[in-house]
């Protein structure tokens, strides 16, 4: 009895260490460990996982080029994810660190990108419609020649439908309360917005136009 005893206090101390070693072992790793882990873990789904290894990566390689690499990386990730907040928030912090003016134009992008897909109802969600028009109008405005700026422009049509849905959600309102005025003042809205949008032809190159004049 004593001799199973103690060899069972033996196996708890060997689990015990074992563990610890482990866990040891999950410290003071090069920057690479950490980056391919956080792309296993995101090939794996455990986006918590990739996060949790990038925090790792982080601050024991706070100037490693993978650093940013990453960021980027678990960006695209969470905005896969639909976790548009958390995309946001890497894509932020990126800019703020690593950013420089050739990027500029990518990052709008990508954030755009993620308060388009994060934009659920318009009419719970106005204010943010509105900030989100605004900051495309400004994204246009800086980068007319973007290689990315006929993505926004699609996701500014988007935006500006969606505006027009939602004037015309107002009108019907005013329009039970019998409210003439107010209804036809959110209908010339709307009237507004088809005529402020422009919707650019497709482009056919001249050897596919001599087949169909």
């Amino acid at each position: 009895m004593r001799k199973i005893l103690y060899i069972g206090f033996v196996s708890v101390w060997v689990l015990y260490f074992g563990a610890c070693s482990q866990k040891e072992l999950e410290y003071n790793k090069p920057a690479i460990y950490w980056y391919e882990n956080i792309l296993k873990e995101i090939n794996f789904g455990n986006l918590e996982g990739a996060d949790s290894n990038f925090s790792s990566l982080q601050s024991e390689h706070i100037n490693s080029p993978l650093v940013p690499e990453a960021m980027l990386i678990l960006a695209q990730a969470h905005m896969d994810r639909e976790e548009y907040l958390l995309a946001t928030f890497y894509i932020d912090e990126y800019e703020k660190r690593y950013s420089t003016i050739g990027d500029q134009d990518y990052l709008g992008y990508l954030k755009i990108l993620a308060n388009y897909y994060g934009f659920k109802n318009y009419a719970k969600d106005q204010e943010f419609m509105y900030r989100s028009i605004s900051e495309i109008e400004t994204y246009l405005e800086t980068f007319p020649n973007s290689r990315y700026a006929p993505f926004v422009e699609y996701v500014f049509i988007k935006f500006k439908l969606g505006e027009n849905d939602l004037n015309t959600a107002i009108a019907n309102v005013y329009k039970r309360k019998g409210k003439e005025q107010a209804q036809e003042d959110y209908l010339s809205r709307n009237q507004d917005i088809i005529e402020g949008l422009e919707i650019k032809s497709s482009y056919i190159p001249w050897y596919v136009r001599i087949f169909n004049w």
